[in-house]
């Protein structure tokens, strides 16, 4: 079973090694075997080019924020011609909504805190933010 999973479509697949992990081969792919995509430690120069790492999670926790809220909406449009049961369906439907979407807008939303906080580090200590107030 093994040679069937290394040797996919012809190609030689190579073995997975555990021990450190060294930068060059962080840059390649998945080596730590890590699951979960993380920023990196440092914006690209400057604040301009950190910025795209707080525009894109934001967008996608507003673009979440507003689907939750047209989701809540149209549940709750329902509301007034339901009856005790079907009240309480709407309810559950709210609960669902609310547990399957708000977890993703929240860590958009806490990806977005933490490049914004990497990009103020950045400008401390490239002495960029010393005369803000």
């Amino acid at each position: 079973m093994r040679s069937v999973v290394r040797g996919v479509a012809g190609l030689p697949y190579p073995a997975v090694r555990s021990g450190p992990v060294r930068y060059a081969a962080a840059r390649s792919g998945w080596a730590d075997g890590d699951a979960v995509a993380k920023p990196a430690e440092a914006p690209a120069r400057g604040l301009l080019g950190g910025l795209p790492a707080v525009v894109g999670p934001l967008l996608g926790a507003s673009v979440l924020g507003a689907l939750i809220l047209h989701l809540m909406a149209s549940l709750v449009a329902q509301l007034p011609a339901a009856d005790a049961l079907g009240a309480l369906s709407v309810m559950v439907g709210m609960a669902v909504v609310l547990v399957t979407l708000l977890p993703f807008a929240l860590l958009s939303f806490r990806r977005a805190q933490r490049a914004w906080a990497a990009i103020q580090g950045f400008g401390q200590e490239t002495g960029q933010g010393a005369g803000r107030l």
